[in-house]
């Protein structure tokens, strides 16, 4: 007796055949997506014709786990108005548990967007960590110190022979 393996992908739509086996009742089906929704159903054929489908199961494949979260920065120490940008490296790369979320200790010093851009808004340190799934990465350290400004205008005054007072803008 032949059997015939019927698959859809999704909560509805048409099953399409997609196995056959004799002589047997188990079949595995493989190279399926993680995280994905399949139904199934399987109907006998003896030679002349084929019966009715089972009823029809649906499952859903295992999502891949992320491992780790691993940021890098080109940049810590910035000053305010300055700017870096955090590499987030997941593994595995093909996980299914979604985009880790970047998080800053302290928005009062730095910010950081899910996208790894850091902002350098006021002086002071803060530590930034991306979590995802349970999952927390190493912590990177920003350090944000005062813009630097340019000195003008140099100039004397008060010159006596012990001592001179020096002004600028």
């Amino acid at each position: 007796m032949k059997f015939y393996i019927y698959r859809g992908v999704g909560s509805s739509g048409e099953l399409t055949k997609i196995a056959e086996v004799t002589d047997a009742k188990t079949y595995t089906d493989t190279g399926l997506q993680p995280k994905t929704i399949y139904r199934y159903a399987v109907s006998a054929y003896n030679g002349l014709r084929e019966s009715a489908k089972s009823n029809i199961i649906t499952v859903t494949t295992a999502e891949i786990l992320i491992a780790t979260i691993t940021l890098a920065i080109d940049k810590t120490s910035l000053e305010v108005g300055g700017t870096a940008k955090i590499t987030v490296t997941v593994t595995p790369p093909n996980q299914t548990s979604g985009t880790p979320t970047l998080a800053s200790t302290n928005t009062e010093v730095a910010t950081v967007d899910n996208s790894g851009n850091v902002r350098a808004v006021g002086v002071g340190t803060t530590t930034i960590t991306a979590s995802l799934a349970g999952k927390t990465s190493n912590m990177l350290t920003i350090t944000v110190y005062e813009a630097l400004v340019n000195v003008s205008n140099l100039s004397s005054s008060n010159v006596t022979s012990s001592g001179v007072t020096l002004s600028w803008t």
